[in-house]
């Protein structure tokens, strides 16, 4: 579990069903998430589209932070949280659009922002 988190890393479920073609690389994050580490969100919705099946992209930003100073433990805190919220929202893919330190009245945090994205052969969501 080394993976660093960056704008366009692809999360995916553990168990995900994907195109036999997608041939991607991950590795495990947190409980139930993998890390796609040889892709972006552009390629895996390139290569998933070519085997004939759907990587809808939800407009809704998904936003989490996590006191403290910019560390990967921090930024896996934050990250934590966003994966919550969209095993909430029963999707399985996360796409990270944006992390970042900041800081509130002096006080430190990092900040991490993504869409939901979601792998399935049906085109209907």
């Amino acid at each position: 579990m080394s993976g660093t988190i960056k704008v366009g890393t692809i999360m995916i479920r553990v168990g995900t069903l994907t195109p036999q073609s997608l041939r991607v690389e991950t590795e495990p994050y947190s409980h139930g998430w993998e890390m796609i580490k040889n892709s972006d969100g552009d390629a895996v919705d390139r290569d998933i589209r070519q085997a004939d099946w759907n990587f809808f992209f939800l407009a809704a930003n998904i936003q989490a932070t996590a006191w403290g100073h910019w560390g990967e433990r921090n930024a896996r805190k934050a990250m934590k949280k966003v994966l919550a919220q969209v095993k909430q929202l029963k999707r399985n893919c996360a796409e990270i659009t944006g992390v970042s330190a900041r800081r509130f009245q002096g006080f430190p945090y990092v900040h991490v922002s993504a869409h939901s994205r979601h792998i399935q052969k049906s085109p209907l969501l």
